[in-house]
């Protein structure tokens, strides 16, 4: 092996194992030592002029980072791919990847590329990627995801302080015009009208269940005084004591917190409160039996009240 080899080796090393024509080229390798190794399966292509290194293993990350070297120094990974670079929720490590690049670009089989003029202020450094920025992503995401997964993502972002409400009521208001700026306005009404985000997975699916139903959106994160100590509750009605609790299995798997939940929920039902707890397994295998019990603990209220 000479150095050249050896020096585009241990590049490759540092990138998942991948090497693009043109960094083989300046570490000294020849055309025709790059299209023998082709020939005989040591390198072999993920996208135009970018390669994977016999042997080293297959990964999503290792696809990411063939996607950010063909795109080239401009460009950055955007949209679902940024959103699993930055942990939103609905949005893991899937293909294809999406590259935002400033002039059009015919994208290879596997990526999808969009065409926008990014700003710095769109783009930061994310696990060693030139990715769009947090508010950019979820802006993106609000222009061409459903509604339910963005909701998700964005409050995950908040849970996560990866943003403030206020600093994207700021994004929001520079970006005005912008496609996905109107679904974004309508979380932003609903997080700075008390509603705050909820907290995991589970909190959203139970948001979900519950518009898909028809029926009336809860309050989120309220707080009520309980035995003079102040209590937050995942969802409220409006108008009723009726309180839902999504109830992890991580929460719950700590005997401390399982108590301290059995505490809190025989102080509200002492004080009038009907307390449904959702689980997980509950919503995937009888939503339809929860919504039903929903129902009936409502109208119940709406009885009392009349």
């Amino acid at each position: 092996m000479d150095d050249r080899e050896y020096r585009v080796l241990r590049l490759a090393a540092r990138q998942q194992g991948v090497i693009s024509r043109a960094q083989a080229l300046a570490e000294g390798m020849t055309e025709r030592m790059i299209d023998g190794r082709l020939g005989r399966g040591a390198w072999s292509r993920l996208f135009p002029g970018v390669y994977r290194l016999e042997g080293a293993p297959r990964s999503w990350l290792q696809t990411v980072t063939a996607a950010a070297s063909w795109a080239g120094r401009g460009a950055a990974l955007s949209h679902q791919t940024a959103a699993a670079l930055w942990g939103l929720a609905r949005f893991g490590e899937a293909e294809p990847i999406h590259v935002t690049v400033g002039c059009f670009l015919p994208p290879p089989k596997g990526l999808i590329t969009h065409q926008s003029k990014l700003t710095s202020r769109d783009v930061v450094v994310r696990r060693g990627f030139r990715v769009t920025s947090v508010f950019r992503t979820v802006l993106d995401l609000a222009a061409t995801e459903p509604e339910a997964a963005v909701e998700a993502a964005v409050d995950s972002a908040l849970a996560k302080k990866l943003m403030r409400t206020e600093e994207l009521r700021r994004f929001v208001d520079r970006h005005r015009g912008h496609r996905g700026v109107r679904l974004l306005k309508r979380l932003l009404e609903r997080y700075e009208g008390g509603d705050g985000p909820t907290e995991s997975e589970l909190e959203s699916r139970v948001l979900e269940t519950i518009d898909a139903a028809g029926l009336p959106r809860p309050e989120r994160q309220r707080t009520v005084s309980l035995g003079g100590r102040k209590r937050r509750l995942d969802f409220r009605f409006p108008g009723t004591r009726v309180v839902i609790e999504a109830d992890g299995f991580a929460w719950h798997a700590n005997p401390i917190s399982f108590e301290k939940d059995r505490q809190r929920t025989n102080a509200l039902a002492a004080r009038g409160y009907v307390v449904l707890h959702w689980t997980w397994a509950a919503l995937e295998e009888r939503p339809g039996e929860l919504i039903s019990e929903l129902r009936r603990s409502l109208g119940i209220h709406e009885r009392r009240a009349a």
